[in-house]
């Protein structure tokens, strides 16, 4: 007998994935929400921020692992910052032996925090930098607003189902290895004012795929 599967699309609010209603087991997006806010005073009390060093130019794309332990950072780039963009490279991840386990889920953005909306905090106590945020695909872009150089700011990455380590499915790291990346990928990269002479040449690097690991991640 056919069995006819039915497709229903669960609501952004409660929205963990979809499922069908027939035979086959259920599927479930992962979905995946960054938030770049002013600097989380909690935090900041307990572990010194991650540093961006001149290292890290306009335009220059790095690549990491998301979602991470949580942490601020200081813009020492030599620039102010006045738009971030992420690009999910990875679109599923499988592990058979997490809780639950998981089979070539597919990855999208989503919003993660339950406000009806992608890429703002719903915590009173941090601000959002910047006040356009726009989803395209894969692509989320942050624009409308300005990181300072020699400021902190905050920009975690929330899963659902929670994929940060440990929270049930990610096993926990020990406390040497607290930034190893986590399992879906992104790539990122900034642009400032003014710009720098250098942005084209860097973003033509990126166009041909050289993308650089970023060892301490831009996220939680």
């Amino acid at each position: 007998m056919t069995t006819i599967a039915t497709k229903i699309a669960l609501s952004v609010l409660g929205a963990a994935g979809i499922s069908f209603l027939s035979l086959t087991p259920a599927k479930a997006f992962i979905l995946v929400e960054p938030i770049v806010t002013t600097k989380n005073q909690d935090i900041l009390d307990t572990k010194k921020p991650r540093t961006l060093g001149p290292e890290y130019q306009p335009g220059q794309i790095v690549e990491y692992g998301v979602p991470d332990v949580a942490n601020n950072f200081l813009n020492a780039t030599g620039y102010d910052i006045n738009s971030l963009v992420f690009d999910l490279k990875t679109l599923s991840y499988s592990n058979q032996n997490s809780t639950p386990p998981f089979d070539n889920e597919p990855v999208e953005w989503g919003d993660v925090n339950g406000d009806g909306k992608i890429g703002y905090s719903n915590n009173p106590e941090l601000k959002n930098i910047f006040t356009d945020v726009t989803v395209k695909d894969n692509i989320i872009t942050f624009s409308g607003g300005v990181i300072p150089n020699g400021t902190l700011f905050y920009n975690p990455f929330a899963t659902l189902p929670n994929l940060a380590p440990g929270a049930g499915i990610i096993p926990s790291v020990p406390p040497e290895k607290a930034d190893k990346d986590g399992p879906i990928r992104v790539a990122s990269y900034y642009t400032a004012v003014p710009e720098s002479t250098s942005v084209l040449s860097v973003l033509l690097f990126g166009a041909l795929g050289v993308a650089l690991k970023l060892k301490r991640s831009l996220h939680c």
